[in-house]
């Protein structure tokens, strides 16, 4: 018993072990920081945003506008907590908006409205600017590296007919088949019948 038990803390330990390893490797390549960086939180550059200029932030969003200048491109998102990847939590509820500065040309057709992005750079002076007639504060991240996700993909509505569980007996599609692969069987009886013979006309 007491061998048994050994063994299996040594196994539950190294699937620890593994899925710690996971965990760390999830956040894109690109958007990783050495151990011990404190990055700042969106709440508290919207807070104190001149306090923290020049600190680290990774924050996640989706892009609303994107402005191809001259020497980089400004992305403006709307903010979303993040999960332990980076990736953006989208629901209906935001703290706001930032703008992300990216030395480079990023193009319109692949970073267009609508897109989640995550983002890592230096926290630097907010801006200010309107969204309709409303006038907000911008946190800003300068010279930041960002990792666009992968669009979600309709999801093929064949996968629901694993939640029914008569399934595929309930489906048109395996009766169709099965009688295609086993067709009726009609018996026939190959003597011939004796025919009747017609009542005589004759009186």
């Amino acid at each position: 018993m007491f061998i048994f038990n050994k063994r299996l803390a040594l196994a539950l330990s190294c699937v620890s072990f593994v899925l710690g390893l996971s965990a760390c490797s999830t956040v894109p390549k690109n958007l990783q920081v050495a151990d011990g960086v404190n990055l700042v939180s969106f709440d508290n550059a919207s807070k104190q945003g001149n306090e923290l200029v020049g600190e680290q932030a990774r924050w996640g969003g989706v892009i609303v506008a994107v402005k191809n200048l001259q020497q980089q491109t400004m992305l403006e998102l709307v903010h979303y907590e993040a999960y332990s990847s980076s990736k953006p939590k989208v629901t209906d509820e935001s703290k706001g908006r930032f703008r992300v500065y990216v030395k480079q040309f990023l193009e319109p057709g692949i970073f267009k409205s609508g897109r989640m992005v995550s983002a890592l750079g230096t926290v630097a002076t907010p801006e200010q600017g309107k969204v309709g007639e409303y006038e907000i504060s911008y946190p800003v991240l300068n010279n930041a590296e960002v990792h666009i996700w992968p669009e979600a993909k309709e999801i093929d509505s064949r996968a629901d007919l694993w939640a029914d569980p008569f399934w595929p007996y309930s489906s048109r599609w395996y009766w169709r088949r099965y009688h295609y692969l086993h067709p009726y069987y009609i018996p026939t009886d190959n003597k011939k019948r004796p025919s009747k013979k017609k009542a005589s006309t004759r009186e």
